[in-house]
């Protein structure tokens, strides 16, 4: 890709001199840890959200990530993450929360390297058990999460949320992302009918939590045991409806597998994510909680893109082919 084709960040992010400054970072970062560099260096992942970079080092390589503005929350987030629940990140080595710069030790390869759809049945069990008891654990650290920086995106607020991000996308001609009249007014006539799912999920009675919102199986680490699995790229994090997660969740997955969201093997890694929440409601209404939560989730996916593309050129969201707008409309869809 050109200087040209990229995105402000991202020129910024590949430059001389933000790599040099970044290095000296890494280096004093891990000598504090007493953990020493082997001088090797690699940008794989450099977007217009967030660029990491892998440092190699004797016993494991580090990664260093960048956040842009509008997900920077995720270096904050992380260094909570690192102190209440230790074992669903990787081991945290640094954090600038001013630059949203973060130093990690590497957590082994990603899930859809090391198991293809068919063999990831049987693992996404183990590891959305793991992430449910810590989403029910941080349902208690409101003030700690929140504090870093996440999203407030509960059921009372989607309502409004909704609303703006229409205004907004109505104000836009359709080439720079906008809605057509049409749209708006379809969109304008799901109003009531969104508001009414919120409201059961306010009053379902399941408490209000960390929500990833990406839980994909390119953002776990597997190593090969539920223990040593961690979730990485926090960046779309929210507080909100804790099984809005399944609405990334079982549509990648079905995708992933080439089949449909009902299939059996998708229904039953639902089944056991949502064991976890019996103590909150009857298996029954919790399918109906995540219905809900899925078509309304779609707002909180326009947010995440919203923020990630932040001050970020039109160019960039054209990119990605205006995801804000994509996943506005996927509601006339649900």
């Amino acid at each position: 890709m050109s200087d040209s084709e990229q995105s402000p960040n991202e020129r910024a992010w590949s430059g001389e001199t933000f790599l040099a400054d970044v290095t000296r970072w890494v280096e004093d970062a891990a000598a504090s840890a007493g953990v020493a560099l082997t001088g090797e260096r690699e940008q794989p992942h450099l977007r217009s959200w967030s660029s990491a970079i892998r440092f190699g080092a004797e016993g494991g390589d580090l990664w260093f990530k960048v956040n842009g503005h509008g997900t920077r929350h995720e270096a904050a987030l992380l260094g909570v993450l690192a102190q209440l629940e230790p074992g669903l990140v990787p081991d945290v080595l640094a954090v600038d929360r001013g630059r949203a710069w973060t130093l990690m030790r590497d957590a082994g390869p990603v899930l859809r390297s090391v198991a293809g759809p068919e063999g990831q049945w049987e693992i996404w069990p183990a590891v959305l058990g793991r992430y449910a008891e810590a989403q029910l654990r941080l349902a208690d650290q409101p003030e700690a999460v929140l504090g870093s920086g996440v999203v407030l995106a509960t059921p009372e607020v989607l309502p409004g949320r909704l609303r703006a991000l229409v205004e907004e996308l109505d104000a836009l001609a359709t080439d720079q992302g906008g809605i057509t009249p049409e749209e708006r007014t379809r969109l304008g006539g799901l109003f009531p009918e969104y508001d009414d799912w919120c409201a059961e999920l306010s009053a379902a009675g399941v408490p209000s939590s960390l929500q990833h919102d990406d839980l994909h199986s390119g953002n776990v680490c597997w190593g090969g045991s539920r223990d040593g699995a961690r979730i990485i790229d926090w960046g779309d994090a929210s507080w909100g409806f804790p099984l809005a997660t399944m609405l990334v969740t079982l549509s990648s997955l079905a995708w992933s597998a080439g089949c449909e969201d009902d299939d059996p093997r998708v229904l039953r890694v639902r089944d056991s994510y949502l064991e976890h929440f019996t103590s909150y409601a009857a298996r029954s209404e919790l399918l109906r909680y995540t219905d809900r939560a899925r078509r309304t989730g779609c707002v909180t996916r326009a947010l995440s893109w919203r923020a990630a593309l932040e001050g970020q050129p039109v160019d960039a969201h054209r990119d990605y082919d205006f995801p804000v707008r994509a996943w506005l409309l996927e509601l006339l869809e649900a």
